[in-house]
């Protein structure tokens, strides 16, 4: 039996003991190379695992304003980019820490390593008799039901599976949003990647932004999970698409001071993250209102190929 009060990214598969793990890490920086690789066109782009999202909803939904792209000197929307003719070169770069140390400290080791691992919260079951079934007791039941749908397709009256239910420690639980966490900024001058100066990002405006991206998801979950609504788990595929529309207008009151003189690189590492936070808000959600380590939360890291 898995536990519906639980860490609900642990349960998922995206941490284990507490820690991101090295295959989510490579793949947060895979997906940033294949949007640069690709383009943005019409928020479709990137590798299949972005995709998956983005088949839901494009990421994001909006093409941003117009801006001179400093690789190609050429306008172009500023998330709906086309492909980076550096791309290939800049992979090399990107994957290793030592030839990109400033980039692997902000993207894929402050901001995504950090959000995901403070973001384990533990599951809930505020909407008691609702939860996660498939967590308790391994099978499926539709949703919505009722206990005594419950009660038939376990083979007990309804005074018994309330005994059953109290034996497993199945009971009201409210959720806890779990503290956003302290970070050290690193060095925010990086070096020049291969055709890309070193991004001039005003010395106020990037730690706000950063320290912005970091209490992003701690704002969204105080926004939807407060009060508890069933609505948002009883319409599964339609909830990235609720989170994401709240994320992107949070994202461009934050990039609204650098906006005129970030490379492509910056944006398109913003996107992913920003994608990867929608899907593990998505994740806790569901996990905070039905309980841990089931069908449904496991359901919706796929649908939002988070995992």
């Amino acid at each position: 039996m898995a536990n519906l009060y639980g860490p609900i990214l642990t349960g998922v598969g995206l941490l284990e003991n507490g820690k991101l793990t090295t295959a989510a890490r490579q793949r947060y920086v895979t997906e940033v190379i294949a949007l640069l690789a690709t383009g943005n066109a019409g928020g479709k782009g990137g590798s299949p695992t972005t995709q998956i999202f983005s088949n839901i909803v494009p990421l994001p939904p909006i093409s941003g304003p117009t801006i001179p792209n400093v690789t190609t000197l050429s306008k172009e929307p500023l998330f709906w980019f086309g492909p980076d003719p550096l791309a290939a070169l800049m992979a090399t770069f990107l994957v290793d820490k030592n030839a990109s140390p400033t980039w692997n400290s902000i993207f894929p080791d402050l901001l995504y390593t950090k959000t995901a691992e403070a973001l384990d919260a533990n599951g809930s079951t505020p909407l008691f008799p609702m939860f996660d079934v498939s967590a308790a007791f391994d099978i499926d039941v539709p949703l919505p039901f009722a206990l005594p749908d419950l009660a038939v397709k376990l083979k007990l009256d309804v005074p018994k599976l309330s005994i059953k239910l109290a034996d497993l420690g199945i009971k009201l639980a409210i959720p806890s949003i779990p503290p956003i966490p302290t970070i050290t900024l690193p060095n925010l001058m990086p070096p020049s990647l291969p055709g890309i100066p070193s991004f001039p990002l005003p010395s106020l405006a990037l730690p706000d932004l950063l320290l912005g991206l970091i209490k992003l998801p701690f704002d969204l979950l105080l926004k939807l999970v407060f009060p508890p609504n069933l609505g948002l788990v009883l319409n599964l595929p339609g909830l990235p698409k609720v989170v994401l529309d709240l994320a992107i207008d949070i994202v461009l009151k934050l990039i609204t001071p650098v906006i005129p003189i970030v490379p492509k690189v910056f944006i398109a590492s913003l996107l992913i993250y920003m994608k990867d936070v929608v899907a593990m808000v998505c994740v806790d959600i569901v996990g905070m209102l039905v309980g841990a380590g089931g069908s449904m939360t496991k359901l919706m890291a796929g649908l939002t190929g988070l995992m």
